[in-house]
């Protein structure tokens, strides 16, 4: 069996394939939630505006 070395440490070839997926998979994820995570981004045609009348 051939090791190589990688950023996981000594792996088979077979390892590296799955990490490279998983890798893959949390990297996406990662981005999917990002976008669920920024409450404030909201379409333009959806936005309310509200106005304070701070001279009271």
């Amino acid at each position: 069996m051939k090791m190589t070395k990688t950023k996981y440490g000594w792996c088979s070839q077979t390892e590296i394939k799955i990490f490279g997926e998983l890798d893959r998979e949390i990297k996406q994820k990662r981005k999917d939630d990002s976008k669920q995570d920024c409450p404030f981004i909201v379409p333009k045609e959806k936005r309310e505006i509200i106005k304070i009348d701070w001279k009271k």
